[in-house]
């Protein structure tokens, strides 16, 4: 009996280790993800898909580490949904890890190489997105991801 449940024990382990692999194993590289050049070709890029708002209200939020904010350019699409444009993959990196790390509630992400398309309307109205980013990942050839909670 106690050699069963070590099996079986096992074979869960092995269940969720094969899940995480699966999951790792679908993001792309960085070098594999589009890449824009200025901020305004992001932001037409994004609102080709997202038919963004002519004159959303708001400004967009800045990512801040070590109690700097993270160089980026940025532009709004909607009231709660914003185009960022990093000068390197790395500050994409950064600024991911720090929205997934937020725990404040659901934020959509699309990101490439350089730029990142999020989401902050769960978080900020409780509401879902009147933008379909997950759609914008497909037609961009990019990465989708929800964090922060």
């Amino acid at each position: 009996m106690l050699k069963r449940k070590r099996s079986v024990a096992i074979g869960i382990a092995c269940l969720v280790l094969a899940g995480i692999t699966a999951c790792t194993g679908q993001q792309k590289p960085a070098a594999d993800l589009p890449s824009f050049n200025s901020i305004d070709e992001a932001f037409a890029a994004v609102d080709d898909v997202l038919e963004c708002d002519p004159q959303p209200v708001g400004d967009p939020i800045v990512p801040m580490s070590d109690g700097r904010k993270l160089v980026s350019a940025q532009r709004l699409c909607s009231e709660h949904v914003q185009v960022d444009l990093y000068p390197d993959p790395e500050s994409v990196e950064k600024s991911y890890k720090i929205l997934a790390d937020s725990r404040q509630g659901d934020i959509s992400i699309v990101r490439g190489r350089n730029w990142m398309v999020v989401d902050f309307s769960a978080m900020t109205s409780g509401s879902p997105s009147t933008k379909d980013i997950e759609r914008l990942s497909t037609k961009l050839k990019s990465e989708y991801s929800v964090v922060g909670t």
